[in-house]
């Protein structure tokens, strides 16, 4: 993706986001790379000024109402706690801790405007079904476009371009995530050279040993993780980053603790109100990495996928 182009993205996208860099610590990722940049709102500004007391859950919430601010008007307690795991009383003891008598006034304070904005992104929706279904194809929507923040992100550039550059590239994901994960490195390397999926189950992380013979070579790992967060997840994103690997999380809006190891990770919200969590968000959010990196060099990606037919035609597969 050429410079311009990139620009013109940031620019169209806004370019405050808010992510953890530890557990209990929120920031903004545009104050830190840049001092030009705007100020907090005021409810993430709230938020931070009480960061330092916080709890587990408690950080979660405030998490999730930062990702998520421009979409509140439409929120209660009820569903804030379901989308955070946590219950309704917690939601409401940590808005009362904060300063807010409940979500009516939290709701008071951010105003028309978010949601304002909220009600001009669903109007560009395309007709959905009424019901129960309709209702969960409206949140996956309200959450891809949510993916907007994060690839707006000055991380998101930098993590497009340390995959581009990597000479290998690995893939992992743990349980309901992996079958997501292996599509994706499949994708990926259609684009792409020297990408494979890896289980730490399955080789314990062999692929990772040193070599004198590609020593010099730059390597980097995309991690795909959502709730319940694999135990093994942390593990291997640390082993990675003590072995000079590059590190970029994939994960849902929940996840706290990937920040404490790298700048690069991307969040997609997944409680939409389904049986299960929507691994909806999460595959766009995916799909959006292909493409960016394949944009890097487009010239190069046609080359590839031109060249792939050559290859696979004796297989007699299509």
């Amino acid at each position: 993706m050429a410079g311009r182009e990139k620009q013109s993205l940031r620019n169209r996208l806004g370019p405050v986001c808010y992510d953890r860099r530890l557990t209990f610590a929120l920031f903004a990722v545009n104050t830190v790379m840049h001092d030009s940049s705007p100020p907090d709102s005021p409810l993430a500004a709230r938020l931070r000024a009480f960061q330092d007391g916080m709890t587990r859950s408690e950080a979660r919430i405030a998490q999730w109402l930062i990702l998520n601010e421009t979409g509140l008007a439409v929120e209660t307690g009820a569903s804030i706690a379901a989308k955070t795991g946590v219950s309704e009383i917690t939601v409401s003891r940590f808005l009362r801790r904060i300063g807010f008598r409940g979500i009516a006034e939290l709701k008071a304070e951010i105003g028309s405007p978010a949601a304002s904005l909220h009600i001009h992104a669903a109007d560009r929706y395309m007709r959905l079904l009424e019901g129960e279904l309709g209702t969960l194809l409206r949140r996956d929507a309200d959450a891809i476009l949510g993916l907007g923040a994060q690839i707006g992100r000055p991380e998101w550039a930098e993590a497009i371009g340390a995959l581009f550059r990597a000479d290998e590239v690995f893939v992992t994901g743990f349980q309901t995530v992996r079958g997501l994960a292996e599509d994706f490195a499949r994708r990926l390397s259609i684009v792409r050279g020297s990408v494979r999926f890896m289980a730490a189950h399955d080789g314990g992380l062999v692929e990772w040993v040193p070599s004198d013979r590609r020593a010099q070579e730059k390597r980097a790992l995309i991690l795909v993780d959502m709730v319940p967060y694999a135990r093994e997840a942390e593990v291997v994103v640390r082993t990675a980053r003590r072995l000079g690997i590059e590190v970029v999380v994939i994960t849902d809006e929940l996840n706290t603790w990937a920040r404490a190891h790298t700048p690069y990770v991307f969040h997609a919200a997944t409680k939409v109100g389904a049986f299960l969590e929507s691994t909806g968000p999460l595959a766009t959010l995916l799909n959006l990495v292909t493409h960016a990196v394949a944009a890097e060099d487009p010239d190069k990606a046609r080359r590839r996928v031109g060249d792939w037919p050559s290859v696979l035609r004796e297989l007699g597969l299509y």
